[in-house]
């Protein structure tokens, strides 16, 4: 015959769960809310998600590797915050209606295709046109406003850096 085992709080039924907290085993929803009212310490609450710094931005390096000076560099949160709060970016977007669409339709492209089109919208190489995107004349002048607002704002008042400025802290 098996071995039975008690609730431990009313001590007359058979054992079903035990308790997340303390692992004692009972029977019943009324012996689990007896058990929590009387003996479960306050369960700790979890973490806003506000504290977990999420989206994850990494770390600026501690020194500058020379070598790396001319490559992409993600962007860090204090470009993230100055971009979020660029007037000269808002200017630009509320000033050509349609660039957001642009943007999402750039964003539905995929590798060589969105290269093309960005190097397109940007003036980069101007005169090969991509087979799969269009854009009007307006909305090529609104984007490259908008990717000089952007770049202003990343690179602050250091007007005179070449590209954006990531080795020096404001």
């Amino acid at each position: 015959m098996p071995h039975r085992v008690l609730c431990e709080i009313c001590s007359s039924q058979d054992m079903k769960y035990s308790c997340p907290y303390c692992l004692i085993q009972y029977c019943s929803v009324k012996c689990f809310k007896e058990h929590k009212e009387e003996q479960i310490p306050d369960v700790p609450t979890l973490k806003p998600l506000t504290s977990l710094r999420w989206p994850y931005i990494p770390e600026e390096p501690s020194y500058a590797d020379p070598l790396k000076r001319d490559e992409p560099m993600p962007l860090q949160l204090r470009h993230y915050q100055d971009i979020a709060t660029s007037p000269a970016i808002r200017a630009a977007l509320s000033s050509n209606p349609s660039l957001p669409q642009l943007l999402r339709k750039v964003d539905q492209l995929r590798g060589t295709e969105r290269e093309e089109a960005l190097e397109f919208l940007l003036g980069v190489k101007a005169n090969r046109v991509p087979t799969s995107f269009t854009a009007s004349p307006e909305e090529v002048k609104a984007m490259k406003r908008l990717s000089q607002a952007v770049e202003k704002s990343v690179r602050g008042e250091n007007a005179g850096a070449l590209g954006l400025d990531w080795a020096e802290d404001r």
